[in-house]
């Protein structure tokens, strides 16, 4: 019986420098690759996970960018709206474009009178009567100065005739004027918000 390692034949030793360095690597790897191993998986989960949520973040960012270019359009649109249907009344503003049409076209406006106010469902109607005197072509071009207006305005009841005999007061009527008018211009302002009713009181 051989009382040590060296007195043991050569392939037994060999045997036993294989199972020790097999028994080595299975410890190593059972103590060090194989926690490795699993902290690497958690490790890949995780990230899974932040790239899943970084990729819903970033399609909410996309998303978020959209609605405010889309509210910014929606801004941009009200206050086109806005100009062309004011809030306001703003009669003095609009009969100043409308005189201001009438000289640009040498057109001469005899009688501006307001008529009673109309209310629809989500606007308000204000008529004025009109009385208008020049030449064919210059109440043409009157017509479509108010047509390019910011401000909607509509014409109604238009009537043709002679220059004389229309409108309030003494006025001259010039040989270059061919032909007077009768017309109802209306603008139109939105209607105001009912306001809101006030909170029930509370009981004591």
């Amino acid at each position: 019986m051989p009382k040590s390692f060296n007195d043991l034949p050569t392939p037994v030793q060999g045997l036993i420098f294989v199972v020790l360095a097999v028994a080595l690597a299975a410890g190593t790897f059972w103590y060090y690759v194989l926690p490795l191993n699993d902290q690497r998986t958690r490790l890949d989960k995780d990230v899974s996970k932040l790239k899943a949520e970084n990729d819903k973040n970033e399609a909410f960012r996309q998303q978020q960018t959209e609605y405010l270019n889309r509210i910014a359009q929606l801004e941009k649109q009200l206050e086109t709206l806005r100009s062309i249907v004011p809030d306001e009344q703003a009669t003095d503003e609009f009969m100043r474009s409308v005189f201001a049409a009438g000289l640009s076209s040498n057109v001469n406006i005899r009688t501006f009178n307001p008529r009673p106010q109309v209310v629809r469902d989500f606007y308000i109607e204000i008529p004025f009567s009109l009385r208008l005197d020049g030449t064919y072509y210059g109440l043409l071009n009157f017509f479509d100065r108010l047509a390019h207006q910011q401000r909607i305005v509509s014409v109604s009841g238009l009537s043709l005739g002679g220059p004389e005999g229309g409108g309030m007061g003494s006025y001259t009527v010039y040989p270059s004027e061919t032909v007077g008018a009768n017309c109802m211009l209306i603008t139109y302002f939105n209607k105001p918000l009912a306001a809101a009713p006030p909170p029930p009181p509370k009981k004591k």
